[in-house]
């Protein structure tokens, strides 16, 4: 499988806080206006163009959908117990989710595991 090219930083931090700093994704935002976060993110990142945005947005809704299923199996015992457990969770969520920070990891997973509870 080739390499993930590299995101825009500043599109991916944007799109990044939308999401998970101010909940406007699924769960918490059920119906999420595609094209005012569309807007925000090329406010937010100006030097990018449209489709970095359009990418930065993506990423970070797939890391959203695998942050809960993450929080749903780690609730479960999936990724064992522990300091162990949590490592290992994130490792996943970095695995399949990558060039984002180590704190937004955090961030993802502490969110994803509220989000879990919500379903």
């Amino acid at each position: 499988m080739p390499p993930v090219p590299r995101p825009d930083p500043l599109a991916l931090g944007a799109a990044f806080a939308l999401v998970f700093e101010k909940g406007r994704s699924p769960p918490s935002c059920p119906m999420p206006d595609d094209a005012g976060l569309l807007n925000r993110i090329l406010d937010a990142a100006p030097n990018a163009s449209p489709s970095a945005c359009r990418d930065a947005l993506v990423r970070v809704r797939r890391l959203s959908f695998d942050a809960v299923e993450t929080g749903a199996s780690f609730r479960e015992g999936a990724y064992g117990s522990g300091a162990d457990a949590k490592a290992a969770a994130l490792a996943d969520l970095e695995e399949k989710n990558p060039h984002f920070t180590e704190t937004e990891y955090v961030t993802a997973f502490a969110v994803g595991l509220i989000w879990a509870g919500m379903e």
